[in-house]
């Protein structure tokens, strides 16, 4: 696990709303979104996939169960995170923003949540997330789960309508545009 938090938090280390959240220090977003999934990791996230080379974890996809995502957890502060001011890019209840806007867009059906998807940079465009995200969509397949994630890059709509996620809404936090993709399970 503590593998995959770590190839997660490199990925993402570079995303809009990690450099939003925390600031342009490469290295306090790095410390940040690795305690994030570090504790996503050990809390919630389950099943999860990885592509692995020896004792290395090259990428990670991973699901929320249905109830513990950031719909069901931020949902009760919603109303009073986005109508507080915005705090200050170094304040540790700046990221809640960011959250309290993707819950307030969270699908209200059951549904697992993926995240957080990430290659490690140097592996990216080889095609490991798509085989890691080839297996989770398998996985919700299987169990004719509902699908839903949210994206901060636009390149990652593409990516994710590839694997049979459609774009639903969008929204913007922080500065920064969100995405909100649904797949409905494929019948097999």
């Amino acid at each position: 696990m503590a593998g995959a938090a770590g190839a997660a938090a490199r990925a993402l280390e570079d995303d809009p709303a990690s450099v939003a959240c925390y600031g342009d220090d490469p290295l306090v977003r790095l410390d940040a979104t690795h305690g994030l999934f570090v504790e996503l990791f050990d809390r919630a996230v389950v099943p999860q996939y990885g592509a692995v080379l020896g004792r290395l974890v090259l990428g990670v996809a991973g699901m929320l169960l249905p109830g513990t995502c950031v719909g069901a957890v931020m949902g009760p502060y919603v109303g009073a995170t986005l109508s507080a001011p915005v705090p200050p890019v170094g304040d540790p209840s700046r990221p809640m923003v960011l959250w309290a806007t993707w819950a307030a867009h969270d699908l209200p059906e059951e549904h697992w949540h993926i995240g957080p998807v990430g290659v490690e940079p140097a592996y990216q465009g080889t095609g490991i997330g798509k085989a890691v995200m080839g297996e989770l969509c398998r996985y919700l397949d299987d169990g004719g789960h509902v699908g839903w994630l949210e994206t901060n890059k636009e390149r990652n709509v593409r990516f994710y309508s590839g694997l049979g996620f459609e774009l639903v809404d969008e929204a913007s936090a922080l500065g920064v545009p969100s995405w909100f993709m649904r797949r409905d399970p494929r019948g097999g």
